[in-house]
């Protein structure tokens, strides 16, 4: 084969292969779990959940809080440089982030956070 056919053809695949990557991503999304159906099971998973705001630890560097639905777990959310949050008791939350296992407990290590209200 020649080099200007081995382009386009590389060139056209690259381009299918992008169309593909992008439709799959907007089709996959976390499923939103209630604590109690969290075990350990499901550690490394991310996981997508929705609570009110119990107690917040603020330091430098982390932010701890105990979310309830009814049940209640704790999520650890590191703190960008760039980004500072207000979170209260009382708040509405949404996180997205990755159970983990601490000292016999499950937690939430966040990834993303939103106040809902």
């Amino acid at each position: 084969m020649q080099e200007k056919t081995l382009l386009k053809i590389a060139l056209i695949l690259s381009l299918l292969g992008l169309l593909i990557l992008y439709l799959i991503s907007d089709n996959i999304e976390i499923k939103e779990k209630n604590i109690e159906k969290i075990t350990l099971d499901n550690k490394d998973e991310f996981v997508k959940l929705r609570g009110i705001v119990n107690k917040v630890i603020d330091t430098e560097r982390v932010t701890i809080m105990e979310i309830m639905q009814p049940q209640e777990i704790t999520v650890v959310l590191f703190k960008n440089e760039n980004k500072t949050m207000s979170i209260q008791k009382g708040n509405e939350v949404e996180i997205f982030g990755k159970v983990d296992e601490y000292e016999g407990k499950l937690e939430i290590i966040a990834d993303r956070l939103r106040v809902v209200r």
